[in-house]
């Protein structure tokens, strides 16, 4: 290219060495736009040897696809050379991916020239679609290079080595991040094992159903046993369910996770093809009851599609798909039982139940582990907690450490203490501060009862 190429006709002409553009083949593929960075990485590898040159391509509509064909037009349609633009692309490291917005390279391949197009469009429903071609004039080393590099093209589209054992989800608006990605990766804290506060019998089907099955599952292929299965997590709000998703997807770091969102479910399957591309996977969906409900309770045909979309992605995986499927409810009696209750689909049912006295304690301990208790007054706590949620017992020693920096701005948390947070029924007696902090009704009612008798009103 030089100072007289101002259109992409002029510089593949040059590249070319030929005004007639006509006899160039050229195939193309097709991906999903969160593929990009690992397609420019493999366009890069394969042709950085060849001393490539890299111009940028001016793009009419961004609804339309740019074609090789489409830049030998020489009219009022000419497609321009640009500078060459970048996007930054969060692909969970330190340092976000410098992402091609279009660019043509041209080199060539023994003395054979070929060109290759990398470029992006918006589809009618503002989804992104990334492209690649390839173009050369027919011969021997361009024609077999053009193959190799189709095949390596397609392999990158079935793998990914920069979103692989990561927490995705699709990212439908990135205006607030500044980076037009349209996977988001989820930095998750770490959650060691003493941060699950659950009895030791569900700790126990856990280990069985999750990590036992995830440690065993190549042995279960090779005794003609699929590696997909289900597991649903049920129980009231606010006792944990997607502290336990959190804790299973940061102690199998093999496995990449994939987190759909209930209203997301109209595109289950794009985050299923991206689970199946990924895998082994994680899928994750909380709130299953909002789109999995009984058919019985369902009245319109929309949710009923929704919930047959479900079923079908799940059971039209291949037979060795390696997908853990996570579920959650607070309402598993509201669940379609075709979901539910069939093996392939929900495997197994793990009941995240309120926490008991001594998981209570284990609570009150982990989140005030900078608090010095009384004597007495951690028994208190535990008490007073009765029937609560770990939600609930979370809130309360925020209440209790701000208690006691209001105090004397201390570390120290006193029965009087314990007394004053837990007795404040002008904040925890209504329904919704209960629901809220996930109060059981029963221990709701106990303290309206409490409220009664000592004449207060809320």
């Amino acid at each position: 290219m030089t100072d007289i190429d101002r259109y992409a006709w002029q510089a593949l002409n040059r590249h070319f060495k030929t005004d007639d553009l006509t006899g160039l083949a050229s195939s193309r593929r097709k991906f999903a736009a969160h593929m990009l960075p690992d397609l420019q990485t493999v366009i890069e590898e394969q042709i950085t040897t060849l001393s490539p040159k890299l111009i940028g391509v001016h793009q009419w509509d961004e609804f339309e696809a740019m074609k090789l064909s489409d830049m030998v037009i020489r009219d009022g349609d000419a497609v321009a050379l640009t500078p060459l633009q970048y996007q930054d692309i969060d692909i969970g490291e330190d340092v976000p991916y410098a992402s091609l917005h279009n660019g043509l390279w041209l080199f060539l391949v023994g003395q054979e020239p070929v060109a290759i197009l990398l470029s992006q469009f918006f589809d009618h429903w503002g989804g992104r679609t990334v492209q690649v071609e390839i173009a050369y004039l027919p011969g021997e080393q361009a024609c077999a290079f053009s193959r190799g590099f189709l095949s390596k093209i397609q392999a990158a589209g079935e793998s990914s080595r920069y979103y692989r054992n990561k927490v995705l989800s699709f990212e439908f608006d990135a205006r607030n991040s500044g980076m037009p990605g349209t996977i988001r990766v989820h930095r998750l804290p770490a959650v060691p094992r003493n941060d699950v506060v659950l009895s030791e019998a569900t700790m126990a089907r856990l280990d069985a159903n999750v990590f036992d099955f995830d440690r065993h599952r190549e042995g279960l292929k090779r005794l003609g046993q699929h590696a997909q299965k289900g597991i649903l997590l049920y129980g009231p709000p606010g006792t944990g369910k997607t502290h336990v998703i959190r804790y299973v997807s940061a102690n199998l770091p093999g496995r990449t996770t994939v987190l759909v969102t209930a209203e997301q479910t109209t595109d289950i399957a794009c985050y299923i093809a991206l689970a199946r591309t990924l895998q082994p996977s994680i899928v994750v969906l909380e709130d299953v009851d909002l789109v999995g409900r009984s058919r019985e309770n369902i009245y319109s045909s929309k949710a009923e599609c929704l919930l047959n979309r479900l079923l079908n992605e799940i059971d039209g995986l291949e037979p060795n798909a390696d997908i853990l499927f996570l579920l959650t409810t607070n309402r598993p009696e509201d669940i379609e039982d075709a979901l539910a209750s069939r093996p392939g689909r929900v495997d197994e049912a793990i009941e995240i139940p309120l926490p008991d006295a001594g998981c209570r304690e284990r609570l009150i301990a982990l989140y005030g582990r900078a608090l010095v208790f009384e004597d007495g007054a951690l028994a208190d706590a535990v008490a007073r907690s009765e029937n609560s949620s770990a939600a609930y017992v979370k809130e309360m020693v925020r209440r209790l450490a701000q208690r006691s920096l209001a105090r004397d701005g201390s570390d120290v948390v006193s029965r009087e203490d314990v007394e004053m947070v837990f007795g404040d029924t002008r904040t925890l007696s209504s329904r919704l501060n209960s629901r809220l902090l996930g109060l059981s009704e029963k221990t709701s009612r106990g303290q309206r009862a409490e409220e009664d008798e000592s004449g207060c009103c809320g």
